[in-house]
């Protein structure tokens, strides 16, 4: 594997890779709704893990590289294992519960949660503005979180909790930058199986022809969006790129129509605006405040004696 660059944030392949991350994940979280009623969010987080884990670990064998398997933050990358597995059980669940495009905006609070997270974990400033800029685009959720015949209140619960688990995510792969992004996704597979591996015993439904090459598909594309989630993530900052999750809205609104064949309502479209405009507005206090830091001082105060 590369050695990785942390002179400098590598923004625009940052972008690219963030960008990939959640189009890899809007189509393995839109293909978990197909087995509704086969298989439980719990064994479909199992079979993923496993089904990513499996060429990671024969990667290593392959070009005997062993140093993959080695990680100088355990007790952070132990945390990230624990929540992303937990992230992920709620994210397949919510998209079992709700539409697809229903789910993937309420996924947005994420991006709203990441500067605040980022203010407490990373010790980045937020200003009035921005926390303003959160509690409007928070109003966005109240918009589209109306439960009907299709959105359910426990879909929107577990769509939140998703948000609120990726957003934390982000954040903390951010915090172990430097680390090499393959040992990170490898551990992240081989902990999360095992974790799920304890439930496996009451949600266990064997596998048919129809649903093994929906899971070997949702792995796949599953692991391919942790990669490039963890190798943008290490390359911008979490609250640039967040910002792109929004493009997953656009595959979703075309998964929902094409293969569910359900037309989104305006109010999904409205809180989605709303949690966007809000985002951009924090991204432009951030773009000016960073212009103020870097300004040179006119004057010099004297040091207190």
């Amino acid at each position: 594997m590369p050695q990785i660059n942390t002179s400098e944030d590598r923004i625009i392949r940052g972008i690219i890779y963030a960008c990939t991350a959640f189009l890899m994940f809007t189509l393995s979280h839109s293909l978990n709704k197909l087995l509704v009623g086969i298989h439980d969010p719990i064994e479909i987080a199992f079979w993923r893990n496993v089904i990513c884990a499996l060429p990671c670990l024969a990667y290593i064998l392959v070009t005997k590289q062993p140093h993959l398997f080695k990680f100088s933050k355990p007790y952070t990358l132990a945390f990230r294992v624990i929540i992303g597995t937990i992230g992920l059980v709620f994210t397949l669940a919510a998209m079992q519960h709700l539409p697809v495009s229903v789910a993937t905006v309420l996924f947005f609070v994420s991006t709203l949660l990441i500067p605040i997270m980022a203010h407490f974990f990373l010790k980045e400033y937020i200003g009035p503005h921005r926390w303003i800029a959160v509690i409007i685009g928070m109003s966005g959720v109240l918009l589209i979180a109306r439960p009907s015949g299709e959105i359910t209140a426990i879909g929107i619960a577990f769509a939140l909790g998703a948000a609120f688990v990726h957003a934390s995510i982000q954040v903390l792969i951010r915090a172990m930058k430097g680390q090499n992004p393959f040992t990170i996704t490898l551990y992240f597979f081989v902990g999360g199986a095992i974790m799920l591996a304890f439930a496996m015993p009451f949600v266990w439904n064997t596998p048919t022809l129809y649903s093994v090459p929906i899971l070997l598909l949702i792995g796949l594309f599953g692991g391919l969006g942790q990669y490039f989630l963890t190798r943008g993530f290490q390359m911008a900052p979490a609250s640039l790129l967040g910002p792109f999750n929004y493009t997953g809205l656009i595959w979703a609104s075309g998964i929902d129509i094409i293969i569910f064949l359900h037309i989104p309502s305006w109010h999904i479209y409205a809180g989605a605006m709303i949690i966007i405009a809000a985002q951009a507005y924090i991204l432009y206090r951030e773009k000016k405040n960073s212009i103020k830091r870097v300004k040179p001082a006119t004057h010099s105060v004297p040091p207190l004696k």
